[in-house]
Protein backbone atom coordinates (compact mmCIF):
# COMPACT_ATOMS: atom_id res chain seq x y z
CA UNK A 1 0.00 0.00 0.00
CA UNK A 2 1.35 3.17 -1.03
CA UNK A 3 0.98 6.60 1.16
CA UNK A 4 0.46 9.47 -1.77
CA UNK A 5 1.30 13.14 -1.04
CA UNK A 6 -0.51 14.98 -3.33
CA UNK A 7 2.42 17.94 -4.68
CA UNK A 8 0.94 21.21 -6.16
CA UNK A 9 2.00 24.77 -7.07
CA UNK A 10 1.17 27.37 -9.16
CA UNK A 11 3.40 30.53 -9.29
CA UNK A 12 2.25 34.44 -8.68
CA UNK A 13 2.09 35.23 -12.54
CA UNK A 14 -0.22 32.26 -13.06
CA UNK A 15 -2.08 33.13 -9.20
CA UNK A 16 -5.93 34.31 -9.56
CA UNK A 17 -7.01 33.51 -6.46
CA UNK A 18 -10.52 32.47 -5.53
CA UNK A 19 -10.57 30.86 -2.20
CA UNK A 20 -8.24 29.67 -0.08
CA UNK A 21 -6.30 28.24 -2.95
CA UNK A 22 -6.43 29.39 -6.41
CA UNK A 23 -8.37 27.43 -8.89
CA UNK A 24 -5.37 26.07 -10.50
CA UNK A 25 -4.60 24.61 -7.23
CA UNK A 26 -8.16 23.06 -6.83
CA UNK A 27 -7.53 21.65 -10.19
CA UNK A 28 -4.23 20.18 -9.45
CA UNK A 29 -5.81 18.13 -6.29
CA UNK A 30 -8.63 17.54 -8.17
CA UNK A 31 -6.86 15.29 -10.79
CA UNK A 32 -4.44 13.68 -8.04
CA UNK A 33 -7.57 12.46 -6.19
CA UNK A 34 -9.03 11.08 -9.51
CA UNK A 35 -6.09 9.23 -10.28
CA UNK A 36 -6.25 7.68 -6.65
CA UNK A 37 -9.79 7.06 -6.83
CA UNK A 38 -8.79 4.76 -9.95
CA UNK A 39 -5.93 3.40 -7.96
CA UNK A 40 -6.99 0.95 -4.68
CA UNK A 41 -3.06 0.38 -4.04
CA UNK A 42 -2.62 4.00 -2.97
CA UNK A 43 -4.06 5.85 -0.52
CA UNK A 44 -4.03 10.01 0.22
CA UNK A 45 -2.17 10.75 3.43
CA UNK A 46 -1.37 14.88 2.70
CA UNK A 47 -1.53 17.40 0.67
CA UNK A 48 1.25 19.76 0.09
CA UNK A 49 0.42 23.28 -2.03
CA UNK A 50 2.81 26.00 -2.44
CA UNK A 51 0.39 28.81 -3.44
CA UNK A 52 2.26 31.73 -5.31
CA UNK A 53 5.56 29.98 -5.34
CA UNK A 54 7.91 30.05 -8.19
CA UNK A 55 9.73 26.74 -9.64
CA UNK A 56 12.61 28.72 -10.54
CA UNK A 57 14.23 27.18 -6.70
CA UNK A 58 13.44 24.80 -3.73
CA UNK A 59 13.23 27.47 -0.53
CA UNK A 60 9.31 26.59 -0.51
CA UNK A 61 7.31 25.82 2.72
CA UNK A 62 5.61 22.96 1.92
CA UNK A 63 7.76 21.16 -0.57
CA UNK A 64 9.97 21.34 2.44
CA UNK A 65 7.38 19.93 4.43
CA UNK A 66 7.30 17.16 1.85
CA UNK A 67 10.73 16.27 2.37
CA UNK A 68 10.33 16.24 5.71
CA UNK A 69 7.78 13.78 5.42
CA UNK A 70 9.35 11.37 3.15
CA UNK A 71 12.35 11.20 5.83
CA UNK A 72 10.36 10.49 8.64
CA UNK A 73 8.55 7.94 6.55
CA UNK A 74 4.72 9.24 6.25
CA UNK A 75 4.75 9.12 2.78
CA UNK A 76 6.30 6.88 0.25
CA UNK A 77 4.79 8.53 -2.51
CA UNK A 78 4.40 11.70 -4.73
CA UNK A 79 1.78 12.68 -7.23
CA UNK A 80 2.00 15.67 -9.21
CA UNK A 81 0.04 16.85 -12.08
CA UNK A 82 3.09 17.64 -14.41
CA UNK A 83 7.00 17.55 -13.69
CA UNK A 84 6.63 21.32 -14.06
CA UNK A 85 4.80 21.86 -10.37
CA UNK A 86 8.06 19.83 -8.67
CA UNK A 87 10.17 22.60 -10.24
CA UNK A 88 11.25 24.43 -13.56
CA UNK A 89 14.78 24.40 -12.91
CA UNK A 90 16.57 21.59 -14.69
CA UNK A 91 19.50 20.47 -12.51
CA UNK A 92 17.74 20.36 -9.31
CA UNK A 93 14.54 18.87 -10.72
CA UNK A 94 16.56 16.07 -12.25
CA UNK A 95 18.39 15.49 -9.06
CA UNK A 96 14.96 14.93 -7.11
CA UNK A 97 13.23 12.48 -10.12
CA UNK A 98 16.83 11.11 -11.11
CA UNK A 99 18.63 10.42 -7.40
CA UNK A 100 16.48 11.76 -4.02
CA UNK A 101 13.55 9.89 -4.85
CA UNK A 102 14.95 6.52 -6.07
CA UNK A 103 17.28 6.91 -2.93
CA UNK A 104 14.17 7.57 -0.47
CA UNK A 105 12.37 4.77 -2.54
CA UNK A 106 9.36 6.82 -2.84
CA UNK A 107 7.65 6.34 -6.13
CA UNK A 108 6.56 9.56 -8.24
CA UNK A 109 4.15 9.74 -10.48
CA UNK A 110 3.20 12.49 -12.82
CA UNK A 111 0.13 12.16 -14.42
CA UNK A 112 0.19 14.23 -17.59
CA UNK A 113 3.44 13.41 -18.43
CA UNK A 114 2.30 9.50 -18.16
CA UNK A 115 4.98 8.90 -15.95
CA UNK A 116 5.18 6.42 -12.81
CA UNK A 117 8.39 5.54 -11.35
CA UNK A 118 7.34 2.41 -10.37
CA UNK A 119 7.23 0.61 -13.70
CA UNK A 120 9.56 3.18 -15.82
CA UNK A 121 12.86 4.28 -14.69
CA UNK A 122 13.95 8.51 -15.04
CA UNK A 123 14.14 8.14 -18.88
CA UNK A 124 15.97 11.14 -21.33
CA UNK A 125 12.01 12.05 -22.61
CA UNK A 126 11.68 13.41 -19.32
CA UNK A 127 14.92 14.96 -18.74
CA UNK A 128 14.20 17.05 -21.88
CA UNK A 129 11.05 18.11 -20.67
CA UNK A 130 12.66 18.98 -17.08
CA UNK A 131 15.31 21.06 -19.82
CA UNK A 132 12.33 22.52 -21.78
CA UNK A 133 10.84 23.91 -18.11
CA UNK A 134 14.26 25.64 -17.43
CA UNK A 135 14.20 27.26 -20.85
CA UNK A 136 10.70 28.40 -20.26
CA UNK A 137 11.81 29.88 -16.85
CA UNK A 138 14.60 31.34 -18.68
CA UNK A 139 12.60 32.95 -21.05
CA UNK A 140 9.59 33.62 -18.69
CA UNK A 141 12.25 35.89 -17.11
CA UNK A 142 13.71 37.59 -19.87
CA UNK A 143 10.27 38.45 -20.83
CA UNK A 144 8.98 40.32 -17.64
CA UNK A 145 12.43 41.92 -17.42
CA UNK A 146 11.93 43.43 -20.90
CA UNK A 147 8.49 44.32 -20.41
CA UNK A 148 9.42 46.08 -17.42
CA UNK A 149 12.12 48.12 -19.24
CA UNK A 150 9.96 48.87 -21.72
CA UNK A 151 7.30 50.24 -19.73
CA UNK A 152 10.28 52.09 -17.76
CA UNK A 153 11.44 53.24 -21.56
CA UNK A 154 8.48 54.98 -22.04
CA UNK A 155 7.89 57.12 -18.96
CA UNK A 156 6.46 54.54 -16.69
CA UNK A 157 7.18 54.27 -13.03
CA UNK A 158 6.49 50.99 -12.33
CA UNK A 159 7.49 49.40 -9.11
CA UNK A 160 4.52 49.49 -6.82
CA UNK A 161 4.82 52.34 -3.84
CA UNK A 162 5.73 55.99 -5.17
CA UNK A 163 8.52 57.68 -3.86
CA UNK A 164 8.58 59.97 -0.76
CA UNK A 165 7.26 63.51 -2.79
CA UNK A 166 5.45 61.73 -5.37
CA UNK A 167 1.90 60.16 -5.58
CA UNK A 168 1.12 57.37 -8.84
CA UNK A 169 -1.83 59.18 -10.99
CA UNK A 170 -4.88 57.77 -10.79
CA UNK A 171 -5.93 58.43 -14.49
CA UNK A 172 -2.40 57.77 -16.41
CA UNK A 173 -1.19 54.69 -15.36
CA UNK A 174 2.32 54.73 -13.47
CA UNK A 175 2.90 57.78 -13.84
CA UNK A 176 4.03 60.08 -11.26
CA UNK A 177 2.37 63.23 -9.88
CA UNK A 178 3.88 65.77 -7.26
CA UNK A 179 2.30 65.60 -3.81
CA UNK A 180 2.56 68.98 -2.97
CA UNK A 181 3.34 68.79 0.74
CA UNK A 182 6.11 66.37 0.44
CA UNK A 183 7.75 67.76 -2.43
CA UNK A 184 8.25 70.59 -0.01
CA UNK A 185 9.71 68.63 2.29
CA UNK A 186 12.55 67.06 -0.43
CA UNK A 187 13.22 70.69 -1.39
CA UNK A 188 14.18 71.67 2.05
CA UNK A 189 16.09 68.91 2.03
CA UNK A 190 17.88 69.74 -1.39
CA UNK A 191 18.42 73.53 0.08
CA UNK A 192 20.06 72.16 3.22
CA UNK A 193 22.86 70.14 1.81
CA UNK A 194 23.48 72.31 -0.90
CA UNK A 195 23.85 75.30 2.13
CA UNK A 196 26.30 72.62 3.78
CA UNK A 197 24.23 70.94 6.20
CA UNK A 198 24.88 67.53 6.64
CA UNK A 199 22.86 64.56 6.70
CA UNK A 200 22.47 64.28 10.07
CA UNK A 201 21.43 67.88 11.10
CA UNK A 202 18.73 67.83 8.58
CA UNK A 203 17.48 65.00 10.45
CA UNK A 204 17.80 66.66 13.53
CA UNK A 205 15.85 69.31 12.01
CA UNK A 206 13.20 67.89 10.30
CA UNK A 207 12.62 65.47 13.85
CA UNK A 208 11.94 68.87 16.00
CA UNK A 209 9.62 70.67 13.40
CA UNK A 210 7.53 66.71 13.66
CA UNK A 211 8.04 66.38 9.66
CA UNK A 212 6.72 62.33 9.46
CA UNK A 213 9.29 60.24 8.08
CA UNK A 214 8.50 59.20 4.51
CA UNK A 215 7.28 55.47 5.93
CA UNK A 216 5.02 57.29 8.96
CA UNK A 217 3.44 59.49 6.15
CA UNK A 218 2.60 57.07 3.44
CA UNK A 219 0.99 54.67 6.41
CA UNK A 220 -0.69 57.72 8.43
CA UNK A 221 -1.07 60.30 6.18
CA UNK A 222 -1.52 59.25 2.55
CA UNK A 223 -3.24 55.67 4.07
CA UNK A 224 -1.56 54.05 1.24
CA UNK A 225 -1.33 50.40 2.83
CA UNK A 226 2.11 51.20 3.31
CA UNK A 227 3.56 47.65 5.55
CA UNK A 228 5.69 49.97 7.54
CA UNK A 229 5.65 48.23 11.07
CA UNK A 230 9.07 48.93 12.45
CA UNK A 231 10.72 51.64 13.84
CA UNK A 232 9.84 55.15 16.00
CA UNK A 233 8.87 57.08 12.55
CA UNK A 234 11.95 59.52 12.97
CA UNK A 235 13.71 60.61 10.00
CA UNK A 236 17.51 59.14 9.99
CA UNK A 237 20.53 59.95 7.96
CA UNK A 238 20.02 56.78 5.13
CA UNK A 239 16.81 58.29 4.42
CA UNK A 240 18.10 61.34 3.58
CA UNK A 241 20.85 59.95 1.54
CA UNK A 242 18.46 57.97 0.05
CA UNK A 243 16.23 61.32 -1.33
CA UNK A 244 19.55 62.37 -2.37
CA UNK A 245 20.76 59.98 -4.45
CA UNK A 246 17.55 59.67 -6.08
CA UNK A 247 17.38 60.58 -10.05
CA UNK A 248 13.46 60.06 -10.04
CA UNK A 249 13.19 64.18 -8.48
CA UNK A 250 14.75 65.18 -11.68
CA UNK A 251 12.06 63.99 -13.13
CA UNK A 252 14.00 60.69 -14.55
CA UNK A 253 12.98 56.85 -14.75
CA UNK A 254 15.65 54.53 -13.90
CA UNK A 255 15.70 51.49 -16.47
CA UNK A 256 17.74 49.45 -14.08
CA UNK A 257 19.33 49.66 -10.53
CA UNK A 258 20.73 46.31 -10.31
CA UNK A 259 22.78 43.51 -11.83
CA UNK A 260 21.31 39.79 -11.12
CA UNK A 261 24.51 37.21 -12.80
CA UNK A 262 21.59 34.63 -13.29
CA UNK A 263 17.41 34.38 -13.34
CA UNK A 264 17.85 31.27 -11.02
CA UNK A 265 19.76 33.59 -8.44
CA UNK A 266 17.96 35.72 -5.87
CA UNK A 267 21.55 38.05 -5.45
CA UNK A 268 21.43 40.92 -6.85
CA UNK A 269 24.31 44.14 -6.98
CA UNK A 270 23.45 47.74 -7.28
CA UNK A 271 24.99 49.67 -10.27
CA UNK A 272 26.73 52.69 -9.43
CA UNK A 273 24.73 56.18 -10.09
CA UNK A 274 26.83 57.29 -12.34
CA UNK A 275 26.30 54.06 -14.38
CA UNK A 276 22.70 54.18 -14.23
CA UNK A 277 20.79 54.46 -17.21
CA UNK A 278 17.91 57.28 -17.02
CA UNK A 279 14.52 58.12 -19.11
CA UNK A 280 14.37 61.90 -18.76
CA UNK A 281 11.27 64.22 -18.21
CA UNK A 282 9.49 61.27 -17.42
CA UNK A 283 7.29 63.59 -15.10
CA UNK A 284 7.45 66.89 -13.21
CA UNK A 285 10.68 67.36 -11.29
CA UNK A 286 11.13 68.32 -8.31
CA UNK A 287 14.78 69.28 -8.35
CA UNK A 288 16.44 70.94 -10.85
CA UNK A 289 19.29 68.96 -13.04
CA UNK A 290 21.83 71.33 -11.59
CA UNK A 291 21.27 71.29 -8.38
CA UNK A 292 20.66 67.46 -8.06
CA UNK A 293 24.18 66.81 -9.74
CA UNK A 294 25.75 69.86 -7.14
CA UNK A 295 24.63 67.25 -4.67
CA UNK A 296 26.36 64.53 -5.85
CA UNK A 297 29.63 66.09 -6.01
CA UNK A 298 29.08 67.00 -2.14
CA UNK A 299 28.38 63.20 -2.01
CA UNK A 300 31.44 62.34 -2.99
CA UNK A 301 33.57 64.65 -1.31
CA UNK A 302 32.42 62.95 2.18
CA UNK A 303 32.85 59.73 1.49
CA UNK A 304 35.81 58.74 4.62
CA UNK A 305 33.75 55.84 6.46
CA UNK A 306 35.93 54.22 9.49
CA UNK A 307 38.69 56.56 9.61
CA UNK A 308 39.38 59.53 11.98
CA UNK A 309 40.60 63.06 11.57
CA UNK A 310 44.36 61.80 11.62
CA UNK A 311 43.17 59.14 8.71
CA UNK A 312 43.81 55.96 11.09
CA UNK A 313 41.66 53.02 11.22
CA UNK A 314 38.89 53.47 13.78
CA UNK A 315 40.35 49.60 15.61
CA UNK A 316 36.71 49.09 17.51
CA UNK A 317 34.54 49.79 14.26
CA UNK A 318 32.24 47.13 14.09
CA UNK A 319 32.76 46.31 18.32
CA UNK A 320 31.65 48.87 20.19
CA UNK A 321 28.36 50.44 21.27
CA UNK A 322 26.40 52.20 23.16
CA UNK A 323 24.74 50.61 26.49
CA UNK A 324 21.76 52.38 26.38
CA UNK A 325 20.28 52.62 22.86
CA UNK A 326 22.83 49.95 21.05
CA UNK A 327 24.05 52.11 18.68
CA UNK A 328 27.99 52.39 17.05
CA UNK A 329 30.02 54.83 19.19
CA UNK A 330 31.87 57.03 17.07
CA UNK A 331 35.52 58.42 17.76
CA UNK A 332 35.35 62.45 18.81
CA UNK A 333 38.10 64.77 19.66
CA UNK A 334 37.58 68.31 20.94
CA UNK A 335 40.68 70.82 20.37
CA UNK A 336 39.53 72.37 23.27
CA UNK A 337 39.15 69.80 26.27
CA UNK A 338 41.67 67.21 25.17
CA UNK A 339 40.32 64.86 28.17
CA UNK A 340 36.83 64.20 25.90
CA UNK A 341 38.98 63.31 23.24
CA UNK A 342 37.39 59.33 22.95
CA UNK A 343 34.34 57.31 22.00
CA UNK A 344 30.79 58.56 21.77
CA UNK A 345 27.52 57.27 21.02
CA UNK A 346 26.58 57.81 17.67
CA UNK A 347 22.73 58.53 17.94
CA UNK A 348 23.51 61.29 20.61
CA UNK A 349 26.69 62.59 18.24
CA UNK A 350 24.13 62.68 15.30
CA UNK A 351 20.48 63.56 17.20
CA UNK A 352 21.10 64.69 20.22
CA UNK A 353 20.39 64.33 23.91
CA UNK A 354 17.05 64.43 23.43
CA UNK A 355 17.48 60.75 21.66
CA UNK A 356 20.41 59.47 24.12
CA UNK A 357 21.44 60.55 26.78
CA UNK A 358 25.39 62.21 26.33
CA UNK A 359 27.47 58.59 26.91
CA UNK A 360 31.43 58.71 25.82
CA UNK A 361 34.72 57.02 27.36
CA UNK A 362 38.24 58.37 26.43
CA UNK A 363 40.63 56.49 24.24
CA UNK A 364 42.82 55.17 27.11
CA UNK A 365 40.41 54.24 29.61
CA UNK A 366 38.69 51.95 27.15
CA UNK A 367 41.75 50.76 26.40
CA UNK A 368 42.47 50.05 29.44
CA UNK A 369 39.48 48.58 30.90
CA UNK A 370 40.02 45.88 27.74
CA UNK A 371 43.39 44.91 28.38
CA UNK A 372 42.59 44.22 32.16
CA UNK A 373 39.37 42.27 30.82
CA UNK A 374 41.58 40.19 28.30
CA UNK A 375 44.04 39.32 30.96
CA UNK A 376 41.29 38.25 33.65
CA UNK A 377 39.26 36.57 30.67
CA UNK A 378 42.41 34.40 29.93
CA UNK A 379 43.36 33.98 33.84
CA UNK A 380 39.96 32.41 34.31
CA UNK A 381 40.46 30.43 30.98
CA UNK A 382 43.32 28.42 31.68
CA UNK A 383 41.81 27.52 35.14
CA UNK A 384 38.61 26.64 33.16
CA UNK A 385 40.64 24.44 30.71
CA UNK A 386 42.32 22.34 33.19
CA UNK A 387 39.34 21.96 35.10
CA UNK A 388 37.56 20.56 32.06
CA UNK A 389 40.08 18.97 30.45
CA UNK A 390 40.41 16.70 33.91
CA UNK A 391 36.84 16.05 33.56
CA UNK A 392 36.87 14.95 30.25
CA UNK A 393 39.13 12.43 30.72
CA UNK A 394 37.24 10.82 33.70
CA UNK A 395 34.09 10.78 31.98
CA UNK A 396 35.61 9.28 28.52
CA UNK A 397 35.65 5.43 29.67
CA UNK A 398 32.01 6.06 30.76
CA UNK A 399 30.89 7.61 27.67
CA UNK A 400 32.99 5.55 25.63
CA UNK A 401 31.01 2.65 27.24
CA UNK A 402 27.08 4.08 27.03
CA UNK A 403 28.13 5.10 23.08
CA UNK A 404 29.10 1.41 22.60
CA UNK A 405 25.90 0.14 23.98
CA UNK A 406 23.68 2.23 22.13
CA UNK A 407 25.23 1.42 18.76
CA UNK A 408 24.43 -2.68 19.86
CA UNK A 409 21.08 -1.93 20.82
CA UNK A 410 20.33 -0.25 17.55
CA UNK A 411 22.17 -3.01 15.69
CA UNK A 412 20.07 -5.43 17.56
CA UNK A 413 16.94 -3.42 16.73
CA UNK A 414 17.61 -3.32 13.53
CA UNK A 415 18.23 -7.42 13.44
CA UNK A 416 14.82 -8.16 15.28
CA UNK A 417 12.77 -5.63 12.81
CA UNK A 418 14.29 -7.60 9.93
CA UNK A 419 13.32 -11.52 11.32
CA UNK A 420 9.53 -10.06 11.97
CA UNK A 421 9.64 -9.26 8.25
CA UNK A 422 11.01 -12.51 7.10
CA UNK A 423 8.41 -13.64 9.73
CA UNK A 424 5.46 -11.95 7.71
CA UNK A 425 6.48 -12.84 4.67
CA UNK A 426 6.47 -16.94 5.55
CA UNK A 427 3.08 -16.10 7.03
CA UNK A 428 4.22 -16.66 10.68
CA UNK A 429 3.58 -13.07 11.77
CA UNK A 430 0.32 -11.81 10.70
CA UNK A 431 0.02 -7.99 9.23
CA UNK A 432 -1.16 -6.47 11.86
CA UNK A 433 1.41 -8.32 14.26
CA UNK A 434 4.03 -7.03 12.50
CA UNK A 435 3.34 -3.61 11.88
CA UNK A 436 2.96 -3.49 15.53
CA UNK A 437 6.44 -4.63 16.12
CA UNK A 438 8.25 -2.77 13.47
CA UNK A 439 6.55 0.36 15.52
CA UNK A 440 8.31 -0.41 19.17
CA UNK A 441 11.51 -0.96 17.08
CA UNK A 442 11.16 2.01 15.42
CA UNK A 443 10.45 3.82 18.22
CA UNK A 444 13.05 2.57 20.68
CA UNK A 445 15.84 3.40 18.25
CA UNK A 446 14.51 6.78 17.58
CA UNK A 447 15.39 7.03 21.33
CA UNK A 448 18.30 5.13 21.12
CA UNK A 449 19.38 7.45 17.95
CA UNK A 450 18.22 10.63 19.82
CA UNK A 451 20.38 9.63 23.23
CA UNK A 452 23.87 8.78 21.04
CA UNK A 453 23.28 11.91 19.19
CA UNK A 454 23.09 13.80 22.55
CA UNK A 455 26.11 11.77 23.94
CA UNK A 456 28.75 12.18 20.62
CA UNK A 457 27.43 15.65 20.21
CA UNK A 458 28.47 16.60 23.88
CA UNK A 459 31.73 14.87 23.45
CA UNK A 460 32.04 17.13 20.09
CA UNK A 461 31.34 20.43 21.94
CA UNK A 462 33.36 20.01 25.06
CA UNK A 463 36.39 18.77 22.64
CA UNK A 464 35.99 22.11 20.53
CA UNK A 465 35.42 24.07 23.71
CA UNK A 466 38.94 22.73 24.62
CA UNK A 467 40.56 23.22 21.43
CA UNK A 468 39.55 26.69 20.95
CA UNK A 469 40.52 27.70 24.65
CA UNK A 470 44.34 26.25 23.61
CA UNK A 471 44.10 28.54 20.90
CA UNK A 472 43.65 31.68 22.72
CA UNK A 473 46.23 30.88 25.09
CA UNK A 474 49.14 30.14 22.75
CA UNK A 475 48.11 33.36 20.98
CA UNK A 476 49.33 34.75 24.60
CA UNK A 477 52.01 32.26 25.52
CA UNK A 478 54.12 35.42 25.93
CA UNK A 479 52.49 36.60 28.72
CA UNK A 480 50.18 39.42 29.86
CA UNK A 481 48.60 41.74 27.45
CA UNK A 482 49.55 45.32 27.26
CA UNK A 483 47.97 48.38 25.88
CA UNK A 484 50.92 48.66 23.38
CA UNK A 485 50.11 45.57 21.97
CA UNK A 486 46.26 45.85 21.49
CA UNK A 487 45.50 45.70 18.05
CA UNK A 488 42.55 45.57 15.81
CA UNK A 489 43.38 42.04 14.57
CA UNK A 490 43.10 41.08 18.14
CA UNK A 491 40.07 42.91 18.93
CA UNK A 492 38.18 40.87 16.22
CA UNK A 493 39.89 37.85 16.61
CA UNK A 494 38.17 37.64 20.61
CA UNK A 495 35.74 39.96 21.21
CA UNK A 496 32.37 39.90 19.65
CA UNK A 497 30.97 43.34 21.01
CA UNK A 498 31.57 45.65 23.59
CA UNK A 499 28.56 48.25 25.41
CA UNK A 500 29.56 51.76 26.82
CA UNK A 501 27.93 53.10 29.81
CA UNK A 502 27.77 56.22 31.54
CA UNK A 503 30.43 57.00 34.48
CA UNK A 504 32.89 54.91 31.54
CA UNK A 505 31.59 51.55 32.05
CA UNK A 506 31.61 48.92 29.82
CA UNK A 507 30.19 45.52 28.97
CA UNK A 508 32.55 43.01 27.18
CA UNK A 509 31.28 40.31 25.27
CA UNK A 510 34.41 37.51 24.37
CA UNK A 511 33.78 35.01 21.41
CA UNK A 512 34.91 32.79 23.62
CA UNK A 513 33.55 32.84 27.10
CA UNK A 514 35.17 31.34 30.82
CA UNK A 515 32.20 30.10 33.00
CA UNK A 516 32.05 33.60 34.26
CA UNK A 517 30.88 34.51 30.95
CA UNK A 518 31.37 37.95 29.94
CA UNK A 519 33.36 40.64 31.72
CA UNK A 520 32.13 44.20 33.52
CA UNK A 521 33.91 46.74 34.57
Amino acid sequence: MYQAGIYCRISIEEQKKASEYSNSIHSQIQMAKDYIADHSDVVEVKIYADDGASGSNFERAEFRRMLADIELGIINMVILKDVSRLGREHIDTNYYLGKYFPEKRVRVVSILDHYDSSVATYNELLEIKTLLNDMYLRDTSKKIKTIIQTKRSMGEYTPKEPPFGYVKSKTIRNHLEVDAYAAKVVSRIYRMYLSGFGCTVICRVLNEDHIPSPAKYKKEVLNSGYAWKTGKGLWTPATVRGILKNPVYMGAIVLRKYDKPSYKLSYRKAIPLEELELVPDSHEPIISKEDFEKAQEIRKEHRVPYFDKNKEPHKYVGLLFCGKCKTAMRKRYLASYNGYDGYMCGFHQKMGQNYCELNHITFEKLDELVVFAINQQLKQMKSDLKNMESHMAQRKPETDKQIAGLEKKIEKNAEYRKKAYEKFMDDVLTKAEYLELKQIYENENKQYQKELQDLKKTEQEQTETVRDAEKWLRNFSRGKLTVKQLSREILSEFIDRIYVYPNQKIDIYFKFVSENGSTKK
